[in-house]
C-alpha cells in the first residue's frame, strides 16, 4: 500500500478527492441553497441561532457551527412544545424541564440572555414562523471553541429554537406493536435529563422495526419496564392508571398531564369508564402484558394503545389486541387539553 493510502482507497477515490473545490462563504451557501431538500422547505418554517443572534426562514441558512460541543460530543440538552391555533401548550411546563436538563448538563444560557429571554426568543421564533399549528424544539448547548471534551475550551453557549410544521398525530384506533428491547437503557442520571444524545434511543426504533414492530420498550437496570424511545408508558388496571416512577426515566410532560386529567375530581378523564386514579408504580413486563390496558404516552403521539407486545395481543375484553376504551377516551382529553385549557395555553405574539 503506497503511503498516505489505505488498502481500500481506488484510483477513482483519489481523483475524486483531487475534484472537490475549496469556496467561499458565499459560494458555500448557494450549493446549501440548491441542496434544501423538499421536506426542509414544506416544513422547516423559522430557526433561531444565538451565535447568528438572529431568526432565519431560509431552511439553507438553519445552521449551527460544527465545533459547537453539542455537535461532535453531544454536550447539549433540547424540549419541544406544541402550537395549537397560535397557542402553545404546556411551554412552561416544558421550560421548566428545559432548564433542569440544562442544569445537570452545567449548561448556561447565552452570554446576555437568561431563561426568561431564551423564552421570548421562542414565541418570537414561532412568531416569525407564520404557523399557528406546529412543534417548537429548542436546543441549549455547550457552545463552539475546539474539538477536546472539556467546555473550558468553548467561547459562549448556544441557543437554538426551530420551528416545524405541525403533524396530525397518528390514528389511536390503529394501535401499536412493541417489541421488549435488547437495547440497554441509559443509567438514571442520563435517563432523567432530556439530552441531544439519542443514539440509543434512534436504536430501540431501529432495532423494534428489524422484529416488525413500531416502537422498543426499554427495561430499566433493575429489570422493570422503563420507558418507550420517546414516549412514556401507562397501564390501566383495576380502576387505576398506572405509570412507572420517574428516578430512572425521562418525568415526561405529557403523560404528568394526563395523570392529572385523570385524577381530576368530579369529572376526571376516565371517570365514566370507572378510571379515577392515577398513580406511579413499579411495573413488570408480565404486569403490563396482563393489564386491561397499555398505552404509549407523548407529546408528538398523544396517547397510542399498545395491541400487539413481543408479536402477542395485549389487553383484556373488548381492548384485548385493539385500541381500549380508555385509551381513546385519554387521547381525546388531552387533544381537548392541547385546545381549550387556558391555564396551559401561552399566546404566540404573531405581528
Amino acid at each position: 500500500v503506497e503511503a498516505g493510502r489505505s488498502s481500500g482507497d481506488t484510483g477513482d477515490d483519489a481523483g475524486t478527492a483531487a475534484r472537490v473545490p475549496v469556496l467561499g462563504a458565499a459560494e458555500v451557501h448557494a450549493r446549501l441553497a440548491e441542496r434544501v431538500h423538499p421536506k426542509a422547505r414544506d416544513t422547516y418554517a423559522a430557526f433561531y441561532s444565538s451565535w447568528a443572534g438572529c431568526i432565519t426562514t431560509d431552511p439553507a441558512a438553519m445552521v449551527a457551527p460544527f465545533d459547537d460541543h453539542m455537535v461532535h460530543r453531544g454536550h447539549g440538552v433540547f424540549d419541544t412544545a406544541h402550537v395549537c391555533d397560535g397557542r402553545c401548550h404546556l411551554l412552561d411546563r416544558h421550560l421548566a424541564r428545559f432548564e433542569r436538563s440544562m442544569r445537570a448538563a452545567k449548561l448556561k444560557p447565552p452570554a446576555g440572555q437568561s431563561y426568561a429571554s431564551m423564552r421570548a426568543v421562542i414565541l418570537a421564533t414561532i412568531a416569525a414562523s407564520g404557523l399557528r399549528d406546529a412543534q417548537v424544539r429548542y436546543y441549549a448547548g455547550a457552545g463552539p471553541g475546539g474539538f477536546a471534551l472539556s467546555h473550558d475550551e468553548c467561547v459562549d453557549s448556544t441557543f437554538y429554537v426551530t420551528v416545524v410544521a405541525g403533524r396530525a398525530a397518528p390514528d389511536p384506533n390503529e394501535g401499536v406493536a412493541v417489541v421488549t428491547s435488547d437495547v440497554p437503557i441509559k443509567p438514571p442520571a442520563f435517563a432523567t435529563v432530556k439530552s441531544v444524545n439519542y443514539l440509543p434511543n434512534a436504536m430501540v426504533v431501529a432495532d423494534a422495526r428489524d422484529r416488525g414492530a413500531d416502537y422498543g420498550v426499554w427495561m430499566t437496570e433493575r429489570g422493570l419496564v422503563g420507558e418507550g424511545p420517546s414516549m412514556n408508558l401507562a397501564i390501566v388496571e383495576d380502576g387505576c392508571f398506572v405509570t412507572p416512577p420517574t428516578d430512572d426515566v425521562l418525568a415526561g410532560c405529557t403523560v404528568r398531564r394526563a395523570m392529572e386529567l385523570i385524577a381530576r375530581a368530579p369529572d376526571g378523564a376516565l371517570a365514566h369508564l370507572g378510571v379515577t386514579d392515577a398513580r406511579h408504580e413499579d411495573i413488570t413486563v408480565e404486569r403490563a402484558k396482563s393489564a386491561d390496558e397499555v398505552v404509549l404516552i407523548g407529546s408528538v403521539i398523544w396517547c397510542q394503545p399498545i395491541v400487539r407486545w413481543d408479536g402477542k395481543e395485549v389487553g383484556k375484553g373488548r381492548a384485548r389486541g385493539c385500541a381500549g376504551p380508555c385509551a381513546l377516551a385519554l387521547h381525546e382529553a388531552l387533544l381537548a387539553d392541547f385546545r381549550d385549557e387556558e391555564s396551559e395555553l401561552v399566546d404566540v405574539p404573531y405581528a
